[in-house]
């Protein structure tokens, strides 16, 4: 610690009696290593050589995952470990001292007084190394007490915090641990598929972003800017779930995958995007065949990675219980038997082919809605007709009618009269003989 300048101690401390002359009691330690600010060109080498360098996990972690050259530039902390005291386990004084590490990176603990002193006595005192060595040497040193020694300890309120924009952990993926972490709105962005030789567990890594102005976030949900590289992390995941993490706990993946069961706050899916390329006539036919009894399970079990996948990527927006969800979780992406389900639900056969079906008539249900939306959609409509006012009132419109009718039927009065008095004129002449004048 004494040679890791990127190492920092955070101590909780019990109540102070300033009246009595001896140390408060140590509740709880945390150990943070500071990370990133890694230039982008060190990124680029990196990705393009296959090789992560010593040290600044995360930031190393994160741009292998997701090709990202952007993420390692950023600044943060790493919870190395925290301790607490064995007569003061499980009584919380791990999470209010996690809380307050979040509040004071956010600046939330720090007063601008403090700030504005810190800053003056840094103008003031400038600090030179080359100075202090040439000063004093180690050899030439003499030790003895020292009475102007610093505070070992220093409140937070009175140092000015480093500019962080995320803080991160990495630990052995156990459910106790995943769900300390996730009370505390740190989420998974990577998980190893090849457990530990030694303690057999899958090595995860989590991290929470802090509010801050100098990234902007495109989304307005609670990660920020980490939420699409959260999303795609749920996504393969949830496809690893078949083969690298077939074996992982039912709750576990289930905390890890952190599925929307109510669809309260998701956003409406594509619905005709649903039954396109995904299911034929003939599967929605064997699945209603399946949701009345007439056909065995098995003659859907084909169906149920498919619809499964759906399920968890927010597509089949369909209300589950946790129950009928992890049910489906195991069945569905661990592809696994009833003999294995019966083992991590605690369920009878007969409990876990009642639950299938009541899964499958709720998926049926919907996908019969959607598939009735695309039919009245593909129909052919009469066209809209629109009724528009008149501009003139009824009598004045007929009055206009009539004064037409009257003026075309005048016109041809007097066609007819021009007509039959020409024809006579003709008779006359041919009848009368032609006088020389």
């Amino acid at each position: 610690m004494a040679d890791a300048p990127a190492h920092h101690m955070f101590i909780l401390l019990g109540p102070v009696d300033k009246s009595k002359n001896h140390l408060p009691d140590i509740l709880c330690v945390i150990q943070v290593c500071l990370e990133g600010q890694i230039s982008r060109e060190s990124v680029l080498k990196s990705l393009r050589d296959g090789r992560q360098p010593h040290g600044d996990q995360i930031p190393w972690k994160f741009s292998e995952q997701f090709r990202d050259t952007v993420f390692p530039s950023l600044s943060g902390a790493r919870i190395v470990r925290i301790a607490v005291h064995p007569s003061a386990m499980k009584l919380g004084y791990g999470s209010i001292a996690v809380d307050l590490l979040t509040r004071y990176y956010e600046g939330q603990l720090t007063s601008i007084d403090a700030i504005d002193g810190e800053k003056e006595d840094e103008e003031t005192h400038p600090v030179s190394v080359t100075e202090a060595a040439e000063k004093v040497s180690l050899l030439e040193e003499t030790v003895k007490p020292r009475s102007d020694l610093p505070h070992l300890l220093v409140h937070l309120s009175e140092r000015r915090p480093e500019k962080l924009h995320y803080i991160g952990v990495s630990f052995g993926l156990t459910l106790n641990l995943f769900r300390f972490w996730r009370k505390h709105k740190f989420a998974p962005f990577y998980i190893c598929q090849i457990p530990n030789g030694v303690t057999g567990e899958h090595t995860c890594m989590v991290i929470k972003p802090l509010t801050n102005d100098d990234i902007e976030a495109s989304g307005s949900d609670e990660w920020g800017f980490f939420s699409p590289f959260y999303q795609d992390f749920r996504r393969r995941f949830a496809r690893f779930l078949g083969s690298s993490f077939k074996a992982m706990e039912c709750k576990l993946a289930m905390s890890v995958l952190n599925p929307e069961i109510n669809f309260t706050k998701s956003e409406p899916a594509a619905e005709n995007e649903l039954l396109n390329g995904v299911l034929s006539p003939h599967d929605l036919n064997r699945l209603e065949a399946y949701t009345r009894r007439l056909v065995d399970f098995n003659m859907i079990l084909d169906l149920l990675p498919i619809l499964a996948h759906q399920y968890f990527g927010e597509k089949l927006r369909v209300a589950l219980s946790p129950v009928q969800a992890s049910l489906l979780l195991c069945m569905g992406l661990q592809n696994q038997d009833i003999t294995y389900v019966k083992g991590q639900l605690n369920l009878n056969r007969s409990d876990i082919l009642v639950l299938l079906i009541k899964i499958m008539q709720k998926f049926y249900k919907y996908l019969h809605k959607v598939a009735a939306k695309e039919i009245e959609s593909a129909l052919p409509r009469l066209k809209k007709v629109e009724m528009l006012p008149h501009s003139i009132s009824l009598d004045d419109e007929l009055n206009a009618a009539a004064k037409q009718v009257m003026g075309k039927m005048k016109a041809e009065s007097e066609g007819l009269l021009n007509q039959k008095f020409c024809s006579v004129m003709q008779l006359w002449a041919k009848k009368l003989p032609l006088r020389k004048l």
